[in-house]
């Protein structure tokens, strides 16, 4: 009896040292936080002791999390006829729940009354335009992190004058690299061929004096039609043309990219890993993404065609084209595109339809759905998707000596 009794005892001791022996290795325990899945349980793990924080923050172990787990979409920030509702993901899994809840409620705060156009989204803030006695002011709102929102110092003018210009751009960027500092201000604006740029850059004591200046006249006459964030440390400007006009900002210069045969301005831009440029267009139905490698002067090797797909043979389209008559043209406008080019939000205008397709594994799904009032002349649709905070924030802990090495 006293045996029997011992039995589960042992038991337990056995298990105990063969998790130990599991856990003291480090290949090991770095190989089971690599399988967790999601961010936000890899900082979760990161408590547990100064050792599992110093693997999980390691930078060749975050390079390689994710790249087995690229950060999640969790929803998107949705904006037409001056108004932006918050739409979360369908459906997520039960880990993502609290991020979401935290997203939901701060884009209830921040679109409580009428804004103007959310000016960038990045990294779980958002950075938004409102009008405020007379001016225009910005707004920095987190979505995810536990911040406060704030309003950000008033911007400053221009030194040249610029009342007169046909073409006009007021930009503002969150950083790269995921912070809250060195937040962007970009000035661009064209008399003729002739372009100028001022850009400022906010720190702890203001906007400063202006951080880069260029200019540069064009051999070709464009519009401008927006200016997408900044990618690698450059900004490139939507024409009408097969070009795009790039501005370098560590070198205050700019220079021209040449689009592939057919691009025009149906298209969006979204970085790549090693410096280089993802372009996703659509003609029609049919989905073309392209790769360019970036070299220091914007230009690179050229433009390489890495992937077609078509969306119409993808079911959630397919049931669309047969219940609705369908218009000849341009059917789907490229509205956003991921990092990496995972994937892109498409805007079928002729029925509102907001579809959303993941690249590599040749998912689309139907999002969203406005009300088709006008179906000729539907509204212009902003999007701005909101992907998990990378790299992590791992939070500063006290661990006390018991669970110490």
């Amino acid at each position: 009896m006293d045996g029997d009794r011992r039995m589960p005892a042992v038991a337990a001791a056995a298990a105990a040292a063969s998790t130990a022996s599991v856990l003291d290795d480090d290949d090991l325990l770095r190989e089971i936080l690599l399988r967790l899945g999601f961010p936000t349980c890899l900082v979760r793990a990161a408590l547990v002791s100064k050792r599992w924080l110093l693997h999980a923050s390691d930078p060749a172990f975050l390079r390689r999390f994710r790249e087995r787990n690229p950060p999640r979409l969790l929803d998107f920030c949705l904006g037409f006829s001056g108004r932006y509702r918050f739409v979360p993901f369908p459906p997520q899994p039960p880990e993502l729940a609290a991020p979401i809840r935290r997203a939901t409620s701060s884009c209830a705060a921040a679109f409580a009354r009428r804004i103007l156009p959310i000016k960038h989204c990045r990294n779980g803030r958002l950075i938004i335009e409102f009008f405020n006695k007379g001016r225009f002011d910005y707004s920095l709102a987190p979505l995810l992190a536990g911040e406060a929102a704030a309003v950000l110092p008033t911007t400053p003018l221009p030194h040249l004058d610029w009342d007169t210009t046909q073409d006009r751009f007021v930009e503002m960027f969150l950083p790269e690299d995921g912070g809250r500092n060195g937040i962007t201000l970009l000035y661009l604006w064209a008399v003729r061929r002739k372009v100028y740029a001022e850009l400022y850059v906010l720190g702890s004591g203001g906007w400063g004096v202006p951080a880069t200046a260029a200019e540069i006249e064009l051999s070709f006459d464009a519009d401008f039609l927006e200016i997408l964030p900044p990618i690698h440390g450059k900004v490139f400007v939507v024409t009408d043309s097969r070009y795009a006009l790039g501005l370098d900002l560590a070198a205050a210069s700019f220079f021209t990219l040449e689009f592939p045969v057919g691009v025009r301005h149906n298209y969006n831009l979204s970085c790549a890993e090693d410096s280089g440029l993802y372009l996703v267009s659509a003609d029609g139905f049919q989905l073309s993404v392209w790769l360019h490698p970036m070299s220091g002067d914007g230009n690179g090797a050229g433009w390489l065609l890495v992937d077609t797909f078509c969306v119409r043979e993808a079911e959630a389209c397919a049931r669309l084209v047969r219940d609705r008559w369908i218009p000849p043209g341009n059917y789907l406008d490229v509205a956003a595109v991921g990092d990496n080019a995972e994937f892109v939000f498409l805007d079928h205008t002729a029925s509102g339809t907001l579809f959303y397709v993941h690249l590599r594994s040749r998912v689309v799904e139907k999002v969203h759905q406005r009300v088709p009032e006008k179906c000729y002349e539907p509204p212009q649709i902003a999007l701005s998707p909101t992907v998990m905070i990378w790299p992590p924030i791992f939070p500063a802990r006290e661990v006390g000596h018991d669970q110490e090495e």
